[in-house]
């Protein structure tokens, strides 16, 4: 069947006028346009490279405050405390390295898996779902987010942005494994 060269809407082949916008048809209406070379049609239009990376440094600025407030008060216990066994200021490094994963793990598994949306996502108006559109759930978020340890090789997540630059989903390797994508909202 024919589509409206218009509004893409598909006409009658013999449809002189196109029944929901009213363009008129040439002879012949063109045909649908082909199908993704792969035939994987997204549920909704992939977020960009650049909305993933204002809501990444979002959420690493909410992530970085909250981190900041409870390694003061770490470091204000750690006078007092032996940490690990380290001696307090390696058992202070230790801890906030230690503590900013946790951080991020909680943060982005309990974000993702109940709405799809960070802060950082929600502001960028993108959202983390499932390759076939269902919502994303605790255990894929969980997956994607474990997975930014790998995707963040060798700095400043350099290996992520390769991947989403140059795949068809634009997906990083968390998302590969955990089977999403990251969709305009």
């Amino acid at each position: 069947m024919p589509y409206c060269p218009k509004c893409g809407t598909q006409v009658p082949s013999d449809a002189k006028f196109c029944t929901n916008c009213g363009a008129t048809l040439g002879a012949s209406a063109p045909a649908a346009p082909p199908p993704p070379p792969s035939g994987y049609a997204p549920p909704g239009a992939l977020a960009d490279l650049g909305s993933r990376i204002v809501a990444g440094l979002i959420d690493g600025i909410i992530i970085g405050v909250i981190a900041g407030i409870l390694g003061a008060l770490m470091f204000a216990g750690a006078w007092t405390m032996d940490f690990f066994g380290f001696g307090w200021f390696w058992g202070l490094f230790g801890g906030m390295f230690a503590l900013m994963a946790l951080l991020w793990v909680i943060y982005f598994t309990y974000f993702e898996g109940t709405s799809g949306q960070t802060i950082g996502k929600k502001f960028a108006h993108i959202r983390v779902v499932k390759e076939n559109g269902s919502a994303c759930d605790f255990a894929s978020a969980l997956i994607r987010n474990i997975l930014r340890i790998v995707d963040e090789q060798p700095a400043v997540y350099i290996l992520g942005i390769i991947l989403i630059a140059s795949t068809e989903k634009r997906q990083r390797l968390g998302d590969m494994l955990a089977k999403t994508i990251v969709v305009k909202a």
